[in-house]
């Protein structure tokens, strides 16, 4: 494969304020990932109802959910990513790929380069690719693949990115892409995305990530953000007491091998228990990651679908006391 010279990349807008790429106020809390997108000039050939990158999106360019990527020149980006000082160091680099022609050659090179670079670990979100080159982006140096579903249900996916949308994409190849994957990479190495609050239950949530943790496919979740532009502008964000319990949902399935019986759900498909207790709901509050951004090792996102000011739904620190304190009133009525 002839690789191509990379001239710019989009880095994210926290990505760039550690790397010292222009003058960017410094965050509260910084990314611990360094994320950063592949370039095109124009929009995303997908067309993903919720996404700014979509084709028919008449948000920013520099928009991925409610963050900016601004362009920077690949090269700088790798003298800055190379030298960076040790206390800055991140804990891993995420590609986010956009759908284009030319998207795996770039790609290719992308990762070649900062490999040759730096020896910090590389994950890569991608669209569907065939088995030929997902193999070749693990023998350039990727570590972990991440193919997003988004949609909880065939007919949600449906909805949000495939047909209905004039989308690209289909459930089935996306599930086959998945599985290939792990083929690849092997298990734990290879992650999904859940998107909160697109007409899914919350039943139908845990049912899936139950299935995917079965094939050890890790799982992420985020909450729907409404962003100016898209098809999904008017959409409303879900409410904080749903994306709490799909937080816990997720840890006890992931970390304790809770199953369907260890949920209660109502005739509407709505969570109403979880058969734990109150001790055990206030230790995985105050000693666990449960309500931190879930991704990849190292992966925080702060503030990719929260605004600063809150209501913050996946936290990209570790709680404070108020934030603990809010959580467990949320939370206590919905356990035994």
């Amino acid at each position: 494969m002839k690789l191509v010279d990379i001239e710019k990349i989009r880095v994210s807008l926290g990505s760039a304020s550690v790397l010292g790429l222009g003058r960017i106020a410094k965050f509260k809390s910084p990314p611990t990932t360094c994320y950063i997108m592949t370039y095109k000039d124009g929009h995303c050939i997908a067309n993903c109802g919720f996404c700014p990158q979509a084709r028919s999106s008449r948000s920013s360019e520099e928009l991925l959910s409610r963050v900016s990527w601004p362009v920077y020149n690949f090269n700088e980006f790798l003298s800055k990513l190379k030298y960076l000082n040790s206390s800055k160091k991140f804990k891993r680099v995420c590609v986010q790929t956009l759908n284009y022609p030319e998207n795996f050659i770039d790609l290719i090179e992308i990762i070649t380069q900062i490999r040759h670079n730096t020896d910090i670990p590389i994950s890569v979100a991608i669209p569907p690719m065939s088995k030929e080159k997902l193999k070749k982006l693990k023998t350039v140096g990727v570590q972990r693949v991440g193919i997003a579903l988004d949609g909880a249900t065939p007919d949600i996916f449906n909805k949000v990115k495939g047909s209905d949308v004039n989308g690209p994409y289909r459930w089935d190849q996306h599930i086959e892409k998945l599985i290939e994957a792990l083929t690849i990479f092997s298990e734990g190495f290879v992650s999904t995305h859940i998107i909160i609050g697109l007409g899914e239950t919350e039943r139908e949530i845990i049912e899936r990530i139950i299935e995917l943790n079965s094939l050890n496919i890790l799982v992420s979740l985020f909450a729907f953000t409404p962003i100016k532009g898209t098809k999904f502008e008017s959409k409303k964000q879900p409410s904080l007491l749903s994306f709490r319990k799909m937080q816990l949902g997720r840890y006890l399935i992931v970390n304790e091998d809770k199953k369907l019986k260890d949920f209660t759900f109502n005739l509407k498909g709505n969570l109403i228990n979880f058969n734990i207790n109150k001790i055990e709901l206030h230790n995985i509050i105050y000693s666990t990651d449960a309500f931190l951004t879930s991704g990849c090792p190292g992966c925080n996102r702060p503030y990719y679908t929260s605004k600063p000011s809150g209501p913050i739904y996946n936290y990209p620190r570790m709680l404070n006391e108020y934030e603990k304190q809010e959580i467990y009133k949320i939370l206590i009525n919905e356990v035994n």
